[in-house]
């Protein structure tokens, strides 16, 4: 084993990676919820469109980072480096836990609800969670086999993801059994209706999660400060099309009135819903199945990415040693990988799908505004000849001001507070313990993975 990690990976892996890692659970739910509150299709498709406008601000925010220290680590190198290691350790350790291991485990779930078809009867409370466990088994054992298979799994799961998805599009559309009227409801959102908005913006943003998930492989990819943000950027614009699109149809196929009669739990399986719509109910089980199968991608991405954060963390003695290993034949971290893994399986044995969504979208929002604004210190501490932000310092802004708009509004809405607070208690929770570390490794030295 070593602490160094190689470079080797080139663009191709870093958009795969992007694109798997903002592709998930939240496309294929979050809509049937800002639905089911607004009826209105407009607010809708402008909000998925302002979740773009700002995931790519901190996609391009992220990619000044990484070509200003082009290491493994991501979100919780930038961090350190902005605030100091204390603040790193805090970052560090909520987006292990929000931003990894619990996204990670209600993708898990919520793929095997899928690939299961909702079995009935008394096996399905253990069916679920045991199929979950075993996708995640399978994603992180393909991660810790070697750089090939690594690389390899990554760019089969996430074409056959958008392969799916793409085709939903397609298929939907051509069938031609929706109706485009659905497009004349609503409009500009009345007053009454931005606070239920703003607060919508937490699971569209949650959604997007994942811009920077390339940024966390800089130490590993060919060129990083070129790299990088090619990266970021092309897989960002990739998956605004496609939610767009996705978004689209959705709308064509059910009236958005409807949704307001339809409980919680049925609203959260919008593409579902539309498909069954679309092409009736005999193919509601085919489209649970590919739709299932589209998740392993996601699974796989959060392993992959999550698993340097812990690398770069335990190489400053933020984690357990054996996180900082890199396999010297297969050039993974595996040791990193397996502590992930066993988390979010764990995690995948507790909980459902929205009490997790609500649960890390807030503190994950929180997380994303602290890494962005680590840009401002950063810029005036170092120097370098990469890529450079446009418009700066307004992308920044812009995230940090539309992040603290839907946390305030999640914060104000009852029935969201109780979970929004605990998710911020989670990051908070990473305050006593970058105290303990500090006085535990008090010979830090800076940057170990270069």
């Amino acid at each position: 084993m070593s602490f160094g990690a190689p470079r080797g990976y080139g663009l191709s892996t870093g958009v795969y990676l992007v694109v798997a890692s903002m592709v998930g659970a939240g496309i294929l739910t979050s809509s049937g919820y800002t639905l089911r509150e607004t009826g209105n299709p407009w607010s809708l498709l402008g909000l998925w469109g302002l979740g773009g406008v700002m995931a790519l601000a901190g996609a391009m925010t992220v990619a000044e980072m990484a070509s200003m220290l082009p290491h493994v680590g991501g979100d919780y190198l930038f961090a350190r480096e902005a605030f100091g290691r204390g603040a790193g350790v805090v970052v560090g350790w909520a987006t292990f836990v929000l931003g990894f291991a619990a996204p990670t485990a209600v993708i898990a779930r919520l793929a095997s609800s899928y690939l299961l078809g909702g079995l009935a009867g008394d096996w399905q409370p253990f069916a679920e969670p045991a199929m979950a466990v075993f996708l995640i088994g399978s994603c992180a054992a393909a991660h810790a086999l070697g750089r090939g298979e690594s690389a390899g799994a990554q760019a089969w799961t996430t074409v056959a993801k958008l392969v799916i998805l793409s085709a939903l599009v397609i298929i939907g559309f051509a069938a031609g059994n929706g109706d485009w009227d659905h497009f004349r409801r609503g409009g500009w959102p009345p007053a009454g209706e931005w606070p239920v908005l703003a607060g919508s913006l937490v699971y569209v943003g949650y959604a997007y999660a994942g811009w920077n998930a390339a940024a966390y492989l800089a130490g590993e990819l060919k060129d990083p400060p070129r790299m990088v943000p090619r990266a970021l950027v092309v897989g960002c614009l990739l998956v605004t099309l496609l939610y767009l699109a996705l978004n689209c149809l959705y709308i064509y196929a059910v009236d958005p009135a409807s949704f307001a009669t339809l409980p919680m739990e049925d609203v959260g399986r919008v593409a579902e819903l539309a498909m069954t719509s679309l092409l009736g109910p005999g193919v509601g089980r085919g489209v649970s199945v590919v739709l299932g199968i589209g998740l392993v991608a996601s699974v796989s991405a959060y392993l992959m990415s999550g698993s340097r954060v812990l690398a770069a963390m335990a190489a400053d003695g933020a984690f357990i040693s054996s996180a900082a290993r890199w396999h010297e034949t297969r050039g993974t971290p595996v040791f990193a990988v397996m502590w992930l893994g066993i988390t979010a399986g764990l995690l995948a044995c507790s909980g459902s799908f929205l009490q997790l969504l609500d649960y890390t979208s807030t503190g994950l929002t929180a997380v994303s505004a602290i890494v962005v604004a680590a840009i401002f210190p950063l810029r005036a501490r170092l120097s370098h000849a990469g890529f450079r932000l446009p418009l700066f310092p307004l992308p920044p802004l812009l995230v940090l001001a539309l992040s603290a708009w839907t946390i305030a509004a999640v914060l104000l809405q009852p029935e969201k507070r109780i979970p929004a607070i605990l998710s911020l208690g989670t990051i908070a929770m990473g305050i006593p313990m970058a105290g303990w570390l500090g006085r535990c490794n008090t010979q830090w030295t800076g940057l170990k993975n270069e």
